[in-house]
This record gives C-alpha cells, structure tokens and sequence, in this order.
C-alpha cells in the first residue's frame, strides 16, 4: 500500500509551513494533522484583531495622573492625537479629562477638522 503524500499546509496566524509532529517515536496521526491550523499554541491562542474598545483599554497604560489641558485629576481619558485608536504609540497619545475630551472633540466636529490634534494646555 502506497503512503498518501502529505499537503503543503500553512499556519493560518504565521504562515509557517506545518508538519507532523512526532511524539516520542510516533508520528502525528494522518487526519489529526489535516484538521490542525495552527504551528503552536502560541499561534492558536494570539488575537490579532481588536475591537475598539481594546485598543482604548490598551492605551490606558499610559495615561498620566491628571489632565494636560486644565490639570484635573479625576474622570481621565486617553485622547489619540491621530485619531486612530490602533495607533497606541506614548506620542500619540494625550490624558485629557471627560469635560476637556469632549469639549475639544466637539469643537473639531463643529469646524469639520477630520484629525483631532493636541489640545492645547489651558493653563
């Protein structure tokens, strides 16, 4: 009986080409192998995709201890100075209170700017 050639298949978060595992001294089963889509669990369990809400949590790690425009301490914010909340890089990000957050993105809207900015300190 002739040995079924195994298909090039690739990690579906890496793009690492799989191959069957070994186990000691046995080879991963035929069919276990062509149902797996990961190279490792760190590829099975790594989330590429976050939702907004993620990647503000994310950028919550940088906030300072209290507003840059009038220097409240309570109820802060993490403003994304490009608009992107992808884009969690400490430069582009600026800890402004509610009140400050969402007067300066209101004034943005009223003056049809498309990219926020820095706000400017008040003090």
């Amino acid at each position: 009986m002739r040995m079924k050639v195994d298909p090039d298949r690739h990690c579906e978060r890496c793009g690492l080409l799989l191959e069957r595992q070994r186990f000691g001294t046995r080879l991963e089963d035929r069919s276990a192998f062509l149902r797996r889509r990961f190279c490792s669990l760190t590829c099975a369990n790594s989330r590429t995709t976050l939702t907004k809400g993620g990647y503000h949590w994310r950028a919550r790690r940088y906030r300072k201890l209290a507003c840059e425009a009038c220097g409240r301490t309570k109820a802060l914010h993490v403003h994304h100075i490009d608009g992107q909340p992808a884009n969690n890089d400490p430069l582009n990000l600026q800890t402004l209170c509610t009140h400050c957050h969402g007067f300066w993105h209101q004034t943005l809207d009223r003056l049809g700017l498309p990219i926020a900015g820095r706000m400017p300190s008040l003090f």
